[in-house]
């Protein structure tokens, strides 16, 4: 394993809107090499992070993972490469993982139709190697399949979902407000042979490029998403997945966004011990917001809408729920390059603590979206800095 090494960085810490002390974050070298980006961060039941992350050579793409381990990261390992990937800075490959070894990982392959026709490609990791992908929604019209995530169900076995615009086929620019045409979220649970065991149609009529987000409860698996209504309301919707069937989808707070296209803009979920976390980023009434809303009986119930943020916040949002705190980050263009906003809080929703993370930071698209995880009671970050053409993903620790 090779060791990097560990760089300090002050960054400015807040509570409300004024400026009290300077924490220090550590800057640990990433694993990641030159012109790298897309960082997706996972941590299994056995407490192992895993970072996936893909580096561009010309034409060519590498996904790539370490895991991090008494604050080190490992050597990175390929899971795959090709020059027929579609690269996009807010569909980002993934991987996950079970029992301290990789399980799955998946990424977008083009295919001949359109700028946005591509396949989400499935490999899963079979007996030290990874094996052919699969496609989990098995249909071959060129239209957009995205915005996936996964998680592990149990040794064999792992659950997907992403959206899928089969039904967009023939859909013209004039008819994008046909909701009969309208992009749909679909899943499957598939064995880790990469045999498809059940397919579901979730939502038959949702946001078109927002991303998903799935965390595993006491009560079943929850999964977050941007819905999509006839009056183009586009609100985030909560479903939760139990013994093989999916609860009809709620609204998690009704913000009313109404907007006749899609902001590029998805939630995050994730759960602990009875305590699940959404945060989302809604722009009605032209006023953008980045809200949580917090769960203490595994999603049965969820308190208020709890606003985090109204100065210039852009979203990409992420949350964690580990320990005693809930965690949450979100992008903002308050400042001219953009910052990295994070806070903390109990699991009643009190906010405890703000942090603004500004050296390498940027909010262009190419940044992309920001990650969180929990590690030994440390929060890690995971983040893609750009400066003029280049990007590198970069990793800060806060304890």
């Amino acid at each position: 394993m090779k060791l990097y090494k560990i760089l300090s960085v002050a960054l400015l810490f807040i509570i409300g809107c004024s400026e009290k002390e300077v924490a220090t974050f550590t800057q640990i070298e990433s694993p990641a090499g030159e012109n790298s980006s897309l960082p997706r961060l996972f941590i299994d039941e056995s407490g192992t992070v895993f970072m996936s992350w893909v580096e561009e050579k010309g034409n060519l793409a590498e996904l790539k993972y370490s895991t991090f381990e008494d604050s080190f990261w490992s050597d990175p390992k390929v899971i795959a490469k090709d020059s027929t990937w579609f690269l996009n800075w807010a569909d980002y490959p993934s991987i996950i993982a079970r029992d301290g070894a990789p399980f799955a990982a998946h990424w977008l392959n083009k295919k001949t139709g359109g700028t946005y026709s591509y396949d989400v490609n499935i490999s899963t990791y079979q007996n030290g190697d990874w094996a052919s992908p699969i496609k989990p929604h098995e249909d071959e019209t060129p239209t957009e399949h995205g915005f996936a995530s996964m998680i592990p169900m149990s040794d064999s076995t792992f659950l997907a979902v992403w959206l899928d615009g089969r039904e967009t086929e023939n859909r013209d620019h004039n008819e994008y407000s046909n909701i009969e045409k309208a992009m749909t979220l679909r899943g499957a649970v598939i064995h880790k042979n990469g045999s498809i065991l059940h397919k579901y149609l979730i939502d038959d009529s949702v946001c078109d490029c927002c991303s998903t987000s799935l965390t595993k409860t006491n009560d079943g698996y929850m999964l977050v998403y941007r819905d999509r209504t006839n009056e183009e309301i586009r609100d985030i919707n909560y479903t939760k997945f139990k013994d093989g069937v999916w609860s009809e989808p709620k609204p998690i707070h009704s913000d009313n966004w109404k907007i006749a296209a899609c902001p590029v803009n998805g939630p995050s979920v994730d759960s602990e011990d009875g305590t699940v976390a959404i945060a989302w980023f809604t722009g009605a009434n032209e006023e953008p917001a980045v809200k949580l809303s917090v769960s203490n009986d595994d999603g049965k119930t969820f308190s208020e809408a709890i606003l985090l943020d109204t100065k210039g916040p852009i979203g990409r949002v992420d949350v964690e729920v580990s320990d005693d705190k809930i965690w949450a980050s979100w992008l903002s263009a308050e400042k001219p390059n953009g910052h990295l906003k994070i806070a903390s809080f109990t699991k009643s929703g009190k906010l405890l603590e703000t942090h603004i993370v500004e050296e390498g930071i940027s909010s262009e698209r190419q940044a992309g979206f920001p990650e969180l995880e929990i590690v030994d009671r440390k929060l890690l970050v995971a983040y893609t800095e750009v400066i003029e053409k280049e990007k590198r993903v970069k990793n800060l620790i806060y304890k």
